[in-house]
């Protein structure tokens, strides 16, 4: 238990769990204080609940509940609104609250089978996730408090304390994370993959940032060497090292954890070995957590994954898959293209010679080992792998771990729980599988994006104009969420927005959907934090707007694969079916305006006009026809030529002048659409090849733009995975 603890504490939060104290829950959050500090507070009076939708008397459930559940601490009755669909009035539900968060999987099942149960909601969400959005707490952000006693010690943390009133607020600056990388070597056996109930581990490489007690590295081996480098330690044996391993985590105390290739080879074989070895008499303390737990790790199909109570565990390799497109994903590759770095080696078949030589090869088989724990952090840190992940943590509410380890599902309901809360609707539960296997069949019938059939050839002066946020904006557009959806109903036709696909929603001022007033305030903060990003000069604070820009266009663009997704706590196929059918519509409706009402512009003075504003046309004057050449959901080609319907030469139309032509189409288009939804002029291309429709996909095409840009940056466009750049 910590003395002497400051009148306020401040702390950006890492992670989150929870303890039981005297039969109660007690929520830790774990983070690091500006000052370098790792701090665990410890938040009790935070009790675990779900909801109970009756089809009969609420006295009676609630006495029939109590009665048959000892669980259940207490049960109050409350007005809420049900997961989807317009509602005008409150359903009376029950609250059920338990003792400890370990009930409510308990009883939930046998309550939802009684015959006067209708319906249980948010039974399966985490207890500290319940916590986080309940308290509007989010993950990376920064918690403040008045810290008294802790009531649990952690030797583990600098700090340790309680509080029950704890508060996010708001910081940019980051706290000074620890980061440690580790590298382990394993005597293979005749040349062979080392296996742990066989293979010794002989190395371990350790590198922090910042510096552990003035190392950025520390190599282990086991056995005694002379003559070896100041930052390397010789063990006794494999147990010491292990054993000294793990005291240098602990003094070092890090918060980011990492390797390459980490959570699937190096953690499980270490967690493996030190069984194997305390089994046969040795007393290695592989105690990591801050909270005191040991090194662990769990399977789960083909995943690995590995969690230390209040750090966060990286494993670089998925990352750089996620990230980068490379043939090979080698440490050696990797290092290569995106370090300019090459790897040390020595070949298994060698490692045995190596490491029985004292002299020049073992001297050269530490420096190898060294080197990969090196590249691993020097990959996390200066390719900046985390700062995308700690935006989304920051904005989604999601804890960094679950960022890390998880899709884009979390971190969307992460966001709409909090919003259902704030309005008091309940939140259905995740489907099983039969459900989803259901909702995989429906989504068959599910159309995508509106494709204009190629024209083949070699055109020249193409302009690329895209939609901003497509479908993001169809979304707040027309109102489209799980809480605007109306079935049966008797409200005027004016009420209605309905949908290409015949599905009806309320109109915004009836009710502001939760969907179309989240994605909102993502749009909103994504063009103020870019705006900033245009005025900052410091280098640090780019990189974090950055980041959280990017954070936000991730989750901007994560609802609509949401509103289909057969796993999804909410799923509406007329949802989903609704953007993609207004999208297409969209498209065929700018096909239309380019070709039909526009069909022509005239060049006058740099300044582009309308062929009936442009009046009587001059000597001068510059005429270009526009055709649609090629779209694809939210991008149209739109080709330019001469009143002859042929090719423009670079000199008769400037990439300028095209980007003007680019910009007062996309304006004409803009006017017709709904708020906020735009079209906007994005690239010219001099020249782009449409060669055929692909096979794999219905409208797919391969597509080479072969010169010219009016972009000082290259674009990529990647059409139902083919790929050409301007």
């Amino acid at each position: 238990m910590t003395t002497n603890l400051p009148d306020q504490l401040e702390f950006q939060l890492i992670d989150a769990d929870y303890f039981r104290q005297d039969n109660s829950p007690v929520i830790r959050l774990f983070g690091r204080s500006s000052e370098g500090k790792s701090i665990c507070c410890q938040v009790p009076g935070f009790e675990p609940y779900f909801y109970v939708n009756c089809n009969a008397d609420l006295e009676q459930v609630a006495s029939d509940i109590k009665q048959q559940f000892e669980q259940v601490k207490a049960i109050e009755q409350v007005e809420r609104f049900e997961p989807v669909g317009y509602q005008t009035t409150f359903t009376r539900m029950l609250k059920i609250i338990t003792h400890d968060p370990g009930n409510v999987p308990e009883i939930r099942d046998d309550i939802a089978a009684m015959p006067a149960v209708k319906e249980i909601y948010e039974a399966d969400i985490l207890f500290r996730n319940r916590f986080l959005i309940d308290r509007d707490l989010h993950g990376m952000g920064w918690m403040r408090l008045t810290p008294q006693g802790g009531l649990q010690d952690l030797p583990l943390c600098n700090i340790t304390c309680s509080s029950e009133d704890v508060e996010e607020f708001e910081r940019k600056e980051p706290a000074p994370l620890r980061h440690l990388a580790f590298d382990i070597e394993c005597l293979p056996v005749d040349g062979n993959m080392p296996t742990p109930e066989t293979s010794p581990v002989i190395m371990i490489s350790i590198s922090c940032a910042p510096a552990y007690q003035g190392k950025e590295t520390i190599v282990l081996i086991a056995k005694p060497a002379d003559g070896v480098d100041t930052d390397v330690e010789a063990c006794q044996d494999e147990a010491s090292m292990l054993s000294r391993f793990f005291e240098i985590f602990r003094e070092y105390d890090p918060d980011v954890v990492t390797g390459y290739n980490s959570n699937d080879f190096d953690i499980p074989y270490v967690t493996d070995r030190v069984s194997i070895l305390n089994k046969n008499g040795h007393r290695i303390i592989s105690d990591v957590g801050r909270d005191g737990r040991s090194l662990g790790y769990r399977r789960i199909g083909t995943r690995t994954m590995v969690d230390i109570t209040g750090r966060a565990v990286v494993d670089v390799l998925p990352l750089i898959r996620q990230e980068f497109s490379l043939k090979r994903y080698t440490l050696r590759n990797v290092s290569h293209e995106l370090l300019g770095k090459e790897k040390l080696d020595v070949s298994p078949q060698d490692m045995e010679e190596y490491w029985e030589d004292n002299g020049a090869k073992l001297y050269e088989f530490i420096n190898y080992a060294r080197r990969d724990s090196e590249l691993a952090l020097e990959l996390l840190l200066h390719l900046k792998l985390l700062d995308k992940h700690i935006a989304v943590s920051q904005v989604s509410g999601t804890l960094l771990q679950d960022v890390i380890s998880g899709g884009q599902t979390n971190m969307v309901e992460q966001l709409l729980l909090s919003e259902y809360g704030k309005q008091n609707r309940v939140m259905s539960s995740k489907p099983d599988e039969h459900t989803s296997q259901q909702r995989r069949k429906l989504n068959e019938n599910l159309k995508g994006g509106a494709v204009l059939e190629p024209h083949k050839g070699l055109h020249e002066n193409v302009l690329v104009l895209d939609y901003k946020s497509l479908y993001p904006t169809i979304i707040m557009a027309h109102n489209l969420c799980y809480t605007t959806v109306v079935e049966n109903t008797n409200l005027q036709a004016d009420d209605l927005i309905v949908s290409p696909t015949g599905d009806k929603f309320v109109k915004p001022h009836l009710y502001k959907g939760i969907v179309p007033s989240v994605l909102e305030d993502l749009l909103r903060r994504r063009s103020e934090t870019k705006q900033i990003m245009k005025k900052t000069r410091d280098e640090n604070q780019h990189r974090v707007l950055d980041a959280t820009q990017l954070a936000l266009k991730i989750l901007l663009n994560s609802f609509y694969g949401y509103s289909g997704y057969a796993r999804a706590r909410l799923y509406s196929l007329g949802m989903a079916g609704s953007v993609t059918s207004i999208g297409r519509e969209n498209i065929s409706r700018t096909e239309e305006i380019v070709c039909s009402q526009i069909g022509s512009v005239v060049l006058r003075n740099d300044e582009v006009y309308f062929r009936d504003e442009a009046g009587e046309i001059g000597p001068d004057d510059k005429e270009v026809n526009l055709s649609i050449v090629y779209g694809d959901t939210d991008s149209v080609f739109v080709h330019c030529m001469d009143r002859d319907n042929t090719e423009i030469s670079p000199d008769d139309l400037t990439l300028e002048e095209s980007a003007r032509v680019g910009s007062k189409v996309a304006s004409l288009v803009t006017a017709s659409l709904p708020d906020p939804m735009e079209l906007e002029f994005e690239a010219t291309a001099r020249r782009v090849l449409l060669v055929a429709k692909n096979a794999m996909h219905n409208g797919c095409l391969n597509l080479r733009v072969m010169a010219g840009k009016i972009r000082s940056r290259s674009r990529v466009w990647k059409l139902s995975g083919v790929t050409g750049v301007s």
